[in-house]
């Protein structure tokens, strides 16, 4: 399969894009955002585009790269999206793919059905993870604890906490 371009979902697809993009020796690589989810579990009604493809790709070839396919509903909208901006192919990878997805990518890497903290975002998720813990009740005094059985190191609990 020879590609044209690659194509970074913002956000989390930036980083898997890059790597791939290496990897498989495409140096063209752009970008486009979706807004879905607005929190660890609070999502818009429907997936956007918030901000549009920074390339043209009438006749490209395509591999648009994100991390995760959970609902799927990101990818539906997304693959659309490309496909009427004109790619001649349009394929989909993502590292992980959720068992109930209704979207299947064409590559992934692995099946999960838990959630996933990715190297690059471990100040979103501490901080929404307490803001969750918080308001599920938990003791403001146990969260680091709880944070620290989830996988965050003390540096990282301390930087974004504030503690």
């Amino acid at each position: 399969y020879k590609l044209d371009l690659i194509i970074a979902i913002s956000r989390g697809g930036f980083d898997p894009a890059r790597i791939m993009s290496d990897q498989l020796n495409i140096r063209k690589l752009a970008s486009l955002q979706i807004i879905y989810y607005t929190g660890l579990n609070t999502r818009k009604e429907e997936p956007e585009v918030l901000f549009p493809l920074n390339a043209q790709i009438e006749g490209l070839k395509v591999l648009v790269v994100d991390d995760v396919s959970d609902s799927g509903n990101s990818l539906i909208v997304v693959k659309k999206y490309v496909e009427e901006k004109g790619a001649s192919e349009v394929k989909l990878a993502t590292l992980h793919h959720k068992p109930w997805s209704k979207f299947m990518p064409d590559f992934y890497a692995e099946e999960v059905d838990k959630w996933i903290i990715y190297p690059w975002e471990p100040r979103e998720s501490v901080i929404e993870l307490t803001q969750m813990l918080s308001a599920a009740g938990m003791d403001k005094s146990m969260i680091p604890e709880k944070l620290r059985e989830i996988g965050f190191s003390d540096q990282q609990i301390k930087r974004y906490l504030e503690i």
